[in-house]
Formats: structure tokens, sequence, C-alpha cells
């Protein structure tokens, strides 16, 4: 995507002109003539769905030209940034396949920054504000949208401000009663020529300068000039930044600076879904969902938790592509990479969701036979594994009627049906009910005394085999579902009421009792070796089920990894759906 449309007829580094030529030279000396990118995620929340398109345009354009892209927090409001957000981002970055050449912050630079303001209000371009914000809102031609007019402020003295920006920075004015302001065109059209923010007090401490500054920058005076500094060729962002684009150039002129190209491009956004970040802190404050990295979010953390391949990820990102329209895509677009990743990767397992015992009524007691099972059918490579086969076993109980129908294949009282992988059919010859009403019990004639006859269907089975530790219990498995009920919770002509009245409450359903065959050890020690390890990387399609990972909230002691067992410590397994097996989940 970075060879066709508009990507492509992007600048060469050095193709962007400069106020004095001589910042152009010395840029390339410092680059070498590269390209430099920058993804620069302000660390107030977790990232989302969206932003693994400006992962992928931003780290993927560097890739794709040799060039180097940086991961900068723009920590400039410390009132919203916590560690855990940092932490979070880094490892969602990684996560996704890519390595920032450097991880670098906006505070790293803020004695710079500091600098430049002195510099700008010197050059008579800023200065210092005591105005309301309400005064400030009625400048710029209030709800009327009116004519414009300039602060009483505006034409201090340089000396003037430059006093009061000391005294700002010494934390002698409270918050709200003084501000540094750009002397931009409040005449001109672009709302981001009036006047812009570039300081305010803050009297918050920050995570890397603790209480060093009680004044930190906006980010219309951060993020240009950190470009700047980092000598970024290619500062790609959405499209809501366009009109910023005029005032980011005209900032790196002022200050004779080093100017980057900030070029734009379309949102991403999936259907069903909210990705603000404050909507998405209401559902977690509400409790309507567990966490930020509930599997029914589109957080990034959530779908990792979920069990989406980061491969998948980025396959759907690039099969979007990049445009300037914003985008909002029919999540079903996103499971059919999910789907496709995970029919070439993850191995079939027999599960079963409501498991109902059946004996085969012909076999001896003790029988005991070991077969051998492919890890996926028609494809050596995927390799095999072994399950015992005896003469009681369970199905699931949606795969037996009591009443037999023509256009019904599976179990019912005297039909042959075929056992995934066994080499004979059985034939169910009783049944009981329970007091509930609920078959309890299936008796079957294993038909290898009679001439084999292929059944027309096979159906998934478990062996009841203790000394081969199957069949092994799931003691969750989460079938997770849309989150809301309409494609756009947020459009008041469909939800009236808000999106927190949209909720779905199928959106998870919870099978206690579960089981899974004994192959599932194989799946799980060939991703781990430790319980602090990642769960979601044990993926499995659960045979006529849907696909399926482990979850974080599972327990595997260290005995069932090594293959040991340990009775006194048993497993806690919990299973999450990553997607169905098809697109129509009713026909599936």
């Amino acid at each position: 995507m970075f060879f066709e449309g508009d990507l492509a007829r992007l600048h060469k580094p050095g193709g962007n002109k400069q106020i004095k030529a001589s910042l152009m030279e010395q840029h390339l000396k410092e680059t070498g003539g590269i390209v430099h990118t920058r993804f620069p995620p302000e660390p107030n929340g977790f990232l989302h769905i969206g932003h693994a398109k400006a992962i992928n345009v931003n780290f993927g354009y560097a890739q794709a030209h040799k060039g180097v892209c940086f991961l900068r927090y723009d920590d400039t409001n410390p009132e919203a940034e916590e560690e855990i957000y940092f932490n979070s981002i880094l490892e969602t970055v990684k996560w996704l396949g890519f390595k920032p050449h450097k991880v670098t912050y906006s505070s790293d630079y803020f004695d710079k920054l500091y600098e430049l303001a002195i510099q700008l209000i010197k050059a008579d371009k800023a200065y210092i504000c005591h105005c309301s914000g309400e005064e400030i809102h009625q400048h710029r031609g209030g709800d009327a949208k009116g004519s414009r007019s300039e602060c009483k402020h505006r034409n201090r003295p340089i000396e003037e401000s430059l006093a009061e920006f000391v005294k700002m920075k010494e934390g002698r004015y409270k918050e709200g009663e003084a501000i540094l302001r750009m002397k931009m065109d409040m005449q001109e059209g672009n709302p981001q020529f009036w006047d812009l923010v570039a300081y305010r007090v803050l009297f918050t401490p920050h995570h890397r300068t603790k209480n060093t500054w009680c004044i930190y920058p906006t980010y219309d005076f951060t993020h240009c000039l950190v470009d700047s500094f980092e000598n970024i060729t290619h500062s790609l962002c959405t499209t809501e930044f366009i009109q910023s684009r005029a005032s980011y150039y005209w900032l790196c002129d002022a200050l004779e600076v080093y100017k980057p190209v900030q070029w734009e491009y379309g949102r991403l956004s999936v259907t069903n879904t909210v990705l603000s970040k404050r909507k998405l802190l209401k559902l977690v404050q509400s409790k309507l969902v567990s966490g930020w990295d509930d599997p029914r979010l589109y957080t990034l953390p959530a779908l990792r938790r979920r069990g989406v391949p980061p491969a998948a990820i980025n396959s759907f990102v690039r099969d979007v592509g990049v445009t300037t329209s914003v985008t909002t895509i029919d999540v079903k677009r996103l499971e059919v990479h999910i789907r496709e990743h995970l029919n070439e990767t993850a191995p079939r397992l027999m599960a079963l969701q409501d498991p109902v015992k059946v004996v085969l009524t012909n076999l001896p007691v003790d029988h005991h036979e070991t077969l051998t099972v492919p890890n996926k059918p028609r494809d050596p490579a995927m390799g095999e594994h072994s399950v015992p086969f005896t003469s009681t076993i369970y199905i699931d109980r949606s795969d037996f009627r009591a009443q037999d129908s023509k256009d019904y294949f599976r179990m019912a009282p005297g039909k042959s049906v075929g056992l995934l992988h066994v080499p004979y059919p059985v034939t169910c010859t009783d049944f009981e009910i329970d007091v509930h009403g609920e078959v309890s019990l299936i008796r079957c004639h294993y038909d290898n005394d009679t001439p084999l006859k292929k059944p027309k269907t096979y159906i998934q089975w478990i062996a009841d085999c203790p000394q081969a530790g199957s069949p092994v219990s799931i003691s969750e498995l989460r079938v997770y579902g849309a989150l809301f009920n309409h494609e756009n919770p947020q459009d008041k002509t469909q939800v009236p009421g808000g999106y927190l009245t949209d909720i779905n409450p199928d959106s998870l359903k919870v099978s206690k009792g579960a089981l899974v065959e004994v192959g599932v050890w194989d799946v799980i020690r060939s991703h781990l070796t430790s319980q602090s390890e990642c769960p979601e990387e044990v993926r499995s399609q659960f045979v006529r089920i849907g696909y399926f990972c482990l979850d974080k909230d599972s327990i595997v002691p260290t005995p069932f990894l090594d293959g040991s067992k340990d009775p006194a410590h048993a497993p806690t397994l919990v299973f999450n759906r990553i997607v169905t097996l098809k697109e129509d989940v009713k026909k599936d």
C-alpha cells in the first residue's frame, strides 16, 4: 500500500522546502537522507483498532523505504497520563510486530521547548494572555460565529510578556490565570490561526519530570517542534488535523527551524463498537465490561486477549488501505482476516460444550486403544497427536435427538453416525432420561462387526479414560458476541437513549462443564513454558464450534506444563471464542 495511491506520491527526503536552505542541509546531514516517521500516541488510554492503522502507516512507511520510525509519547498533559498506558502502548506496538527505532517523549524536550517559547515572545510572535475561556471564545466569534477581535493583551510590550512568562514558570499564577498564546492571524478563516495557546499552568506532577514544571506546552506548540527536533521527514496523521497543517508550518517558520511535511489520511473505525476513550472509560466504570481488555471491546489489548492474531490485524489494515476518507468498516471484514489466518495456523481439537455420556455396549469395559489424529486434516505439515478411544465416550448433547427426521443426520435411535477419526461408526440402541427430562446416558453399538459403510456425517467425541487424563475439563468456555445491538451505537436516530442503552445482553455466554480432548496439552505446551507467558497464543479450532484461545484467567500449574500430573494442583482452563467458523453464525 506504500507504493501506490496517495502514499506513493509523497515527497522524497529533502523535497520539502524550508524557510532557509541551511535548515535542509543540516537535516540531510543528520539523517543521511533516509525516511524518518513517528507514531505519537497520547499516553492517556489504551490503543484501539484505529491505532493499528496509524501504527501500520507510520512504521510500515518507514520500513518500506528502509527508514526509521520513532515511538514518541505525547506526554504534555500530566492530568490524564498513567504509567499503565505507557507500558501498554509499547507492548502493543511490539505485539503487532514493530520495533521502534527509538522510544522518546515530548517531555524529553521540555527545556528546549521553553527556550523556543521565549524566542517566540522575543520575536513578537507570542504573548501572555489573562483572558478567561469564555472571553477567548467571544474574541473568536462566539456561538454566533460572528466577527473576531484581538485580545487586549495581544500587543503588550515584549519585555512584559517575557516577565509574565517567567512568573508562570515560577508558579506565581493559578491555573487559568495566565496562558501563553501565539500571535497569529485572528482574521484568517482557519481557526488554527486564532492565536492558539502555547503554554498553560498546571499544578500536576508529571510522571517523568515530577514537580520540575508547573507550566506545560500544548499539542499545537509541541507536536511540530518535536517533529522538527527528531528530523521527521513525513509527519503522517489523521484528517482531523488537516486544518492544523497551516499552523504546524507557521510555527516552524516563525522559529526558523527545520519544517517536516504533514500529510493526512482517513481514520479507521469498525462497526458494532465505540472507540472514544471517554466512552470506553464509561463502559468500564459502569461495569458493563470487565475492563479495558474485555474481549468484546476493540481496544488492541482486548483483541489480543480475545486471541486475535496480530498478523490478522495487520492484514486487515493493509487490505482496507490508506485514503483520505474516514472509513467505518464492517467488523465482519476483520473477522474474515482472522479466520483466514487461524485456518492456516490453528490445530484442530475435539471439544464438547454440553457433554453427555455414551456407552459402547459391545466393547469390553477395559477396552483402550490409541488413535493418531491429524492436527489439521489434509495438512501433514501441521503434525499429529494421539487420543485414547475406550468403551465410554462423551458426545455433545446437540449431536443427539430422541426423535429422528429425514433432514437430520447426526445421532438418533436406530441411526448410524461416524465418530471423527474412529475406524467404525456407532449405532444408537437406547438412551436414558433424568428427572429433569434431559438425556443422561446413550447406549450404542460399535459397528466393528458389520461390513463397513461410510456414514453420512461425523461427530466429535472424547473418551472417558482417566489413566490418559481424558477428558480435560474446561472451567469456562466464554462465547463472545457483539457488545452492542446496532452497527452504530452512537447514532441517536437508531439509539435515542445513547450507546449505554444499546448493550446486547447476550454478548457473553459462559459454558461450565465443557470438555476438550487431551491434545489440548500439546497445544498448550507448544506455546507456554510458564504461567507468565502469553496464554492468548494458545489457539485452536474446536471442531464445529469455533476458534478459541486460552484466557489469562487460566491457571496452568508447572507439573502440567512439563508433562507430569499433580491432582493436588488441578489446572483451571478458561477459553475465549476468537471468532465463529463461518460469517453466518445462524447457519453455522
